[in-house]
């Protein structure tokens, strides 16, 4: 049976691991650090559990597949998350003026032969040009530039629809659609299906190997599961060209600050409210945890997300001065004070890549790996968990079917 080798235990790591070992690979790991998850973790506390990454996952017929099988349950969204706020001098379910609506309607219309984005259009000129300057500035930009962090005059309209014209070694699957639909998680928080996927990995005989910077040798079969930058320190040797241009992917920093309330601090109840740049808040949006998923509790908790493209010195303020920042921001938002009784402070200097024309530019031209070698990451073209899965299984069938060759 052909050993594998997998660089990084992050989650993409170990949701491809799962696939080779499904496929029949024997399978070895290679961690720089000392534990598996990388940017998720679940921290549990006496006012309830406080997630250091991602505190859900979009759900597909695989993700429900892959739980089923590591026997780790999947919790729906509570009924509260339906309502998502966008502030525009307050906190506002639609933040359009009637007005603004017409004319949203007369612009889609108009431009209905024309939805698809163009080469290297950005977010904001496809979203002008297609719905209109206040439904993009209040609308489009906000949720695309909260869940990307990105800067919308500069995010990729391909890459975010899913229409870039990527080489064909970056190729992947779409999700089908499970049988629940939206937003999942683990009751116990996102650590639980970490866990769930390094014990399974355990007992099918996955060697893992940590505290290890992997360096790719020629010809050996390896996956490389990181980051772009931990990508092309690996890849150096054995693809330089490959490497350089990985190199050049911007990398955005956040920080995330869960802030933890007496239950009569609630003032909205929803999944959360993004800030356009336009309504002056530094932070990109905030989540209400307790009204996401159930058992978030028992206190009132919120997550306040900074960083991205367009605040990249965040991670440069001091403890006491994110605080002080979250206080002002967060009396900007509800007009009140109220004092936290907990507070959880996470800062990744390089948590996303920056889903830019640069980017664009970038994977439209990559070079292919070396034989036998092949990338997963969310800095090849589609972001997100539920992506990243599509992608694992894909390449470890592909693999299956390049051996069987």
């Amino acid at each position: 049976m052909q050993t594998v080798k997998v660089v990084g235990a992050g989650f993409s790591g170990l949701v491809t691991a799962y696939y080779l070992v499904k496929e029949g690979f024997q399978v070895q790991i290679l961690e720089k650090n000392s534990r598996v998850g990388g940017l998720i973790r679940t921290i549990r506390t006496e006012h309830g559990p406080v997630e250091t990454a991602a505190n859900g996952i979009r759900n597909s017929a695989r993700l429900e597949a892959m739980c089923a099988d590591l026997r780790v349950p999947l919790a729906a969204t509570r009924r509260e998350a339906r309502a998502r706020f966008i502030f525009r001098g307050a906190p506002k379910r639609f933040p359009l003026s009637g007005p603004e609506v017409l004319k949203l309607g007369f612009r889609f219309a108009a431009s209905a032969s024309s939805l698809r984005p163009r080469p290297f259009e950005t977010i904001v000129d496809w979203g002008r040009r297609v719905i209109g300057k206040a439904a993009t500035d209040f609308l489009l930009a906000p949720a695309l530039s909260g869940i990307y962090a990105g800067d919308p005059e500069s995010l990729s309209a391909s890459l975010i629809f899913g229409q870039a014209a990527l080489p064909g070694h970056l190729q992947t699957t779409r999700p089908l659609r499970p049988k629940r639909h939206g937003t999942v998680a683990p009751p116990k928080g996102m650590q639980q299906l970490i866990e769930g996927l390094y014990e399974y990995l355990e007992q099918a005989g996955v060697e893992f190997i940590f505290n290890h910077q992997a360096q790719m040798a020629t010809g050996e079969p390896a996956i490389v599961c990181t980051s772009s930058r931990g990508a092309a320190e690996c890849l150096e040797d054995v693809a330089p060209e490959l490497s350089q241009s990985l190199r050049q992917i911007e990398m955005m920093p956040v920080v995330t600050a869960t802030c933890q309330y007496e239950p009569a601090a609630a003032k909205l109840k929803g999944f959360g409210c993004l800030f356009p740049r336009s309504e002056g808040f530094r932070a990109r949006g905030v989540l209400f945890n307790e009204y996401i998923f159930a058992g978030r509790g028992p206190a009132h908790s919120e997550t306040w997300i900074f960083g991205g493209a367009l605040d990249p010195d965040v991670g440069q303020l001091t403890d006491p001065e994110l605080i002080k920042l979250i206080a002002s921001e967060r009396e900007k938002l509800y007009a009140v004070v109220d004092e936290p009784i907990g507070i959880h402070l996470t800062n990744w200097p390089e948590a996303l890549p920056h889903y830019s024309i640069d980017l664009e530019r970038i994977l439209t031209k990559l070079a292919p790996p070396p034989a036998n070698v092949a990338l997963v990451g969310n800095y090849l073209g589609r972001i997100g968990l539920a992506k990243l899965i599509e992608r694992a299984a894909f390449v470890a069938k592909d693999f299956r079917r390049s051996f069987e060759g």
